[in-house]
């Protein structure tokens, strides 16, 4: 009886280990962010809509178990910025020659009770004259965007986001925008993916014969939590599978009675 009752100790004991083992090498997060907006331009119901862009900016920033880079870039007609910081990294571009804009974000962490993430962003300025109207015209703004969102957990990864932001102001004026800051948040063991392209038309009224000034702005955020168990609490799960093996010995021991 003694022989089986080690057996079962053992056993129970290894199987502890290995949990608590396991809980360290795969507790982990992912979130994965691409955005982007191309072939923006603007359309006049009358006259001639003048769209000349002036400015570029991209800013790609990551941060990672205490380090964080951050690099921008105003370079025109095209601005591009890019970061990387233990396995967390973004990046941006700015295109004023084909009126685009682009934020990409990744963060990854494992094995570690921490927090990362990630910001690719990407600004554009410039002027639109409407031109051979007078009045209030209506203005059509149009563009291609292109959206890609993953975010994936294990059984320690607490949080996994990933977000987008885009609007453009007229005059100072948002007339147009769109904004998700928590898409697909995601627990432990959770894993969401949402892909598409689609064509975007907004209409806008601005007063023919005069010159606005325009700001389009877009960013791809993601960040990450994990939260790996505690070396006490792994002491704590081997000692309570240690009880239940003196409990089950003596059960056995009296059955044998």
């Amino acid at each position: 009886m003694r022989v089986k009752s080690l057996k079962v100790f053992a056993g129970v004991l290894m199987c502890g280990l290995l949990l608590g083992a396991s809980s360290t090498a795969y507790a982990d997060a992912f979130s994965l962010t691409s955005f982007s907006i191309t072939n923006l331009q603007f359309t006049a119901s009358s006259g001639t809509a003048q769209f000349t862009l002036t400015g570029a900016m991209a800013r790609a920033e990551a941060t990672n178990l205490g380090q964080t880079q951050n690099i921008i870039s105003n370079n025109f007609p095209i601005a591009q910025a890019s970061a990387v910081v233990n396995g967390v990294s973004a990046s941006a571009t700015a295109n004023a020659a084909t009126h685009s804009l682009s934020g990409e974000s990744t963060a990854t962490i494992g094995g570690c009770s921490c927090t990362a993430g990630s910001a690719g962003l990407a600004n554009l300025t410039g002027t639109l004259v409407l031109s051979g109207a007078e009045g209030n015209v209506d203005v059509n703004l149009s563009f291609l965007r292109t959206l890609l969102r993953e975010v994936q957990t294990d059984q320690f990864g607490v949080y996994a986001e990933s977000g987008t932001f885009f609007d453009l102001l007229v005059n100072g004026a948002v007339v147009f925008s769109v904004q998700v800051e928590a898409l697909n948040p995601v627990g432990p063991n959770g894993f969401a993916r949402v892909e598409f392209t689609d064509q975007v038309s907004h209409t806008i009224r601005l007063q023919g014969g005069t010159e606005n000034s325009i700001f389009v702005r877009l960013s791809s955020t993601s960040l990450v939590i994990n939260e790996v168990p505690e070396p006490a609490t792994l002491v704590l799960l081997v000692s309570g599978l240690g009880f239940m093996t003196g409990v089950l010995k003596k059960r056995r021991t009296k059955a044998d009675e």
